[in-house]
């Protein structure tokens, strides 16, 4: 019986050679070696292995005769299930999540690809993660194996912008359009709407630039664009990361939780001061300036609720004083807060460090706030750590659990936000944002972003 690694060894021994979009392949040519397109390659090869012809109408492979010829000749399973299994294939059909052109790929069972995959890669070696796919296929007849070893938790990456009802909207993509239109490649309203003309701009400059055509608004082809919003964040993260890394792989071991997290929840927290600091000052001086929530009553009812509160506590008046160097800090590269320390004397921040730290708990803690401690890494890393364990523990399912998923995690950073998390519902959950995004969606989105860097 033939089997998945014999198709994975067999597409693997194709790695370097020629992607052409459309390429016609002689399926009876035991010898050939390219051009290639996408499902050329994959029929060619399960053809040569197993003598099958899937997804192959006369000349021509398409993703969408494979679509059809599915229920005939494969098994349908997850892109989970697919992403552990060798020789699998991952698949997207035409039109699936308005995504007009299909892809397909072999999986390595190790979380990869071998595929034909555009101009500007050949047949490589590429990822699953961090792309759109629909679903897995096992070929009737072929022995697979699986690696179990291999944890696979897929989602359909952020940022990923497509023709869908409603329309898709965000200032990312008004800046993609108004890169297109200089290019003299798209024509029509710059906003912020991803509709099909913007979908066509997008395939076209795909094309040109040998990435994959399939009109999606993605990570390649952002970066090819410098869409800056976009850039911008993967930029910051990396700086994030390429200095904090070490620090918080410490703190975290022994945890159900791991670096994305930690990232997501920085950037989500402060990531708008921080990375306007970037390559400006020192990195302590950085994290001193991580200071922020100005808000007192009516709009806030813990502790303290305005600078009488503040006062009337042991040190209070040693901590107000801290509490407004702390807003002139952070003034320095927020107007917003300057402004506030400038015109406001009984303002004073309520955050304190990366992961803000809330002056609530001067009352227990102190020394944090008195001595300082939101500019010592080590120190916030470890407090944002221990805040994870325990809002684990206040969702009941997840007591005790030595390891959790991706989607785990959110729900466990919901928690950190808001005390609770409800993971019967979405991620529209925790503090919700002027642009109408909550906590949970947006440290979900970071996340991804982050673990594809």
């Amino acid at each position: 019986m033939n089997t998945g690694k014999q198709l994975l060894k067999a597409a693997a021994n194709h790695i370097g050679e020629k992607y052409v979009f459309g390429a016609i392949v002689p399926f009876e040519n035991a010898g050939y070696k390219g051009p290639w397109d996408c499902a050329e390659f994959i029929s060619w090869i399960v053809y040569q292995v197993t003598g099958i012809k899937i997804g192959i109408r006369g000349l021509e492979a398409y993703t969408g005769y494979w679509a059809k010829d599915a229920a005939a000749f494969c098994k349908k399973i997850t892109v989970n299930e697919a992403s552990q299994t060798y020789g699998a294939i991952v698949f997207r059909s035409p039109g699936y999540k308005g995504i007009k052109i299909g892809h397909i790929a072999f999986s390595d069972g190790k979380g990869g690809t071998v595929e034909a995959k555009s101009a500007r890669e050949g047949v490589c070696e590429s990822t699953i993660d961090g792309r759109a796919w629909e679903y897995g296929l096992l070929i009737n007849g072929v022995d697979y194996e699986t690696n179990s070893k291999l944890v696979a938790d897929y989602h359909i990456p952020p940022l990923n912008f497509y023709v869908k009802s409603p329309l898709m909207k965000h200032a990312i993509v008004e800046d993609a359009k108004k890169r297109l239109s200089r290019l003299n490649l798209y024509h029509g309203v710059i906003n912020e709407v991803y509709d099909e003309e913007t979908a066509k701009a997008v395939a076209n400059y795909q094309n040109i630039k040998g990435l994959v055509v399939d009109g999606v608004l993605g990570k390649d082809t952002l970066r090819s664009l410098q869409v800056r919003q976009y850039t911008s964040i993967e930029k910051n993260m990396l700086w994030f990361k390429e200095n904090f890394e070490a620090k918080i792989k410490a703190k975290l071991s022994g945890t159900p939780f791991d670096l994305y997290l930690i990232m997501a929840i920085a950037y989500q927290e402060t990531g708008y001061v921080w990375s306007k600091m970037i390559g400006k000052t020192t990195v302590d001086d950085l994290l001193m300036c991580c200071t922020g929530d100005t808000l007192d009553a009516p709009n806030r009812s813990a502790f303290p609720t305005n600078k009488a509160a503040l006062l009337a506590h042991p040190d209070g008046d040693k901590m107000f004083l801290i509490a407004r160097e702390a807003l002139k800090n952070v003034g320095r590269w927020e107007a917003a807060y300057k402004k506030l320390y400038d015109t406001k004397p009984d303002k004073f921040c309520h955050g304190y460090g990366i992961f803000q730290y809330d002056l609530q708990f001067f009352k227990t803690n102190p020394g944090f706030f008195l001595n300082k401690e939101w500019g010592n890494i080590d120190k916030v890393i470890e407090m944002a750590v221990n805040e994870l364990k325990a809002a684990q523990k206040r969702i009941p399912s997840y007591r005790g659990k030595t390891t959790l998923t991706v989607t785990e995690q959110i729900y466990v950073a919901i928690a950190y936000n808001k005390g609770t998390a409800d993971i019967t519902k979405d991620f529209k959950q925790g503090y919700r944002n002027d642009a109408g995004k909550y906590y949970g969606e947006l440290v979900y989105e970071y996340y991804l972003l982050a673990s594809a860097l």
